[in-house]
Parts: structure tokens; C-alpha cells; sequence
């Protein structure tokens, strides 16, 4: 029987890297992601065989629910065993309070990143407990900025902070049953998602995006970014067989620009 793992904003960056990282362990990986061309173009990069594209919403359980059934179909039952799940899907950028709620992005950035991940992770819980080994492995995508706050973003900050919260709700809970639950915090790393940041705070200073790239840099004690390979590695080892003690906790991979 093979071992499966579900990705999900498998379409680019993290999610992406920690796919094909994923794939050359010998995993069949379920991509999954809103729109299906990424998730494609992520397909014909992966080594082996058994890997499936999942284009669907995270926060629609009825969705979700659907196309594990469809790719796994019941758990402990078909041909593939769900052996970890990375719950990456998220999207960020700034909100502000409106009144009327037409403008405020806080609850489209909470349903992606927090109601998104609790039912990806609610959905592939059955599949983990009847995989056949000692422990499977459930990891979320948090950010540095749900260890300190920024002006503009409280929708984002207040997203990557409580997912934190249900990681170590969820280790509690599913610890007798062999699921370890962990987070990982990355800070700038190399993805659209950061270029779009720089660029808003390059335009915001009437500095080039350059610039503002260098002077990010220069503020972390390496004096560099992350690139989505370096955080895939940390996927994979909290994904690993032999890492089977560790759960509830979040790991800062964030070049220094935190440390708690």
C-alpha cells in the first residue's frame, strides 16, 4: 500500500516546494488549491507516481469531503494511505474596518486561513487514524506574524495567531490516536505572496522594489530571505518517520527576525 499526502495552496510557493519535496520521498501527493492550472504546472514537476490534483476551496467542507472520499476513498480502505497533511492554503495581505463590511477583507482572510485549515484538517483526520503506522502528521503553514503584530494586517495577524491556538488544541486531541500536530512560522520567504507585500511597502515609500528588498534583508540577522526549498525541508522533517515526539508546537524558521 502506497502512502499519500495532501497539500493544499499546492499551486505555488511553499505549498509547491513542500509537494515536490514530498513527491521525492515517495509519497503520492494529493495537490490541492482554488485554482487547478497551478496545481497542474506543480503535477509535472513531482517524481513518481499516484499524485492527484484537488481543485476546490478549503473552507467548503461538503468539497472536501467529496474528493478525499473520491481520491482515498473509505479510510483505511483503498489503495493509497493518508500518511500527513500540510495545510498551507492561505492568503494575505491588508484589510480595514468598514462599517458596512463591503471593503474589509477580514473574514475572506479568516474563512482561508483559519476556517480553511480546521476543516482541511478535520476532513483528513479519519484518513490518519486508519493509516497503518505508529504516528501520521498533521502541519500547518503560521507565519513569523503570529508571534508579533503589524499595523494593517490585523486580519492576517489575527489568522496565523489562531491557528497556532487550534494546532495545540488538536495535538491534545488526537494525540492517543497517533496524529502529531504541528506548526511552522516562516517569516519573508521568496513567494508571490511576499513580492506583492515588498512591492506595497516599495510603493508606500516612493522606493523601488529593490530597495525595499534590501532593506527588509538588512533588518534580519542572516541578512537574508527564506526560499520555499528551505521551508519544504522543514515539512518534511515534521512529516518524517522518525520524528515521532514532537507535537503542539510551532517552529520558527524566520532567519532571526524572532526569537521567542
Amino acid at each position: 500500500m502506497m502512502t499519500a499526502v495532501m497539500v493544499t495552496g499546492a499551486g505555488t510557493g511553499i505549498g509547491r516546494a513542500s509537494a515536490v519535496r514530498l513527491a521525492r520521498e515517495g509519497h503520492a501527493v494529493l495537490l490541492v488549491g482554488r485554482r487547478r492550472e497551478p496545481l497542474v504546472e506543480t503535477l509535472s514537476l513531482l517524481d513518481g507516481e499516484g499524485h492527484q490534483v484537488m481543485a476546490l476551496d478549503v473552507a467548503d467542507r461538503q468539497a472536501m469531503h467529496g474528493a478525499l472520499a473520491e481520491a482515498l476513498g473509505e479510510p483505511g480502505s483503498g489503495p493509497l494511505h493518508l500518511a500527513g497533511v500540510l495545510a498551507n492554503a492561505g492568503i494575505g495581505g491588508a484589510n480595514a474596518y468598514d462599517v458596512k463590511g463591503e471593503t474589509d477583507r477580514w473574514e475572506e482572510i479568516l474563512r482561508v486561513n483559519v476556517t480553511g485549515v480546521y476543516v482541511t484538517l478535520q476532513e483528513c483526520r479519519p484518513y490518519l487514524v486508519a493509516a497503518p503506522r505508529e504516528v501520521t502528521h498533521a502541519v500547518v503553514t503560521s507565519s513569523v506574524l503570529g508571534r508579533f503584530g503589524v499595523p494593517g494586517q490585523s486580519a492576517y495577524v489575527t489568522s496565523k495567531t489562531a491557528v497556532l491556538g487550534l494546532v495545540r488544541s488538536l495535538a491534545v486531541e488526537w494525540g492517543g490516536e497517533g496524529i502529531l500536530v504541528n506548526a511552522i512560522c516562516p517569516g519573508w520567504v521568496e513567494t508571490d505572496m511576499a513580492r506583492e507585500s515588498i512591492q506595497r511597502m516599495a510603493e508606500a515609500q516612493g522606493i523601488t522594489y529593490e530597495e525595499c528588498h534590501a532593506q527588509q534583508c538588512a533588518l534580519l540577522p542572516t541578512g537574508k530571505m527564506s526560499s520555499p526549498e528551505e521551508m519544504a525541508e522543514a515539512v518534511a522533517w515534521l512529516m518524517s518517520s522518525s520524528q515521532t515526539g514532537m507535537t503542539g508546537q510551532a517552529v520558527d524558521v524566520n532567519n532571526g527576525s524572532w526569537m521567542g
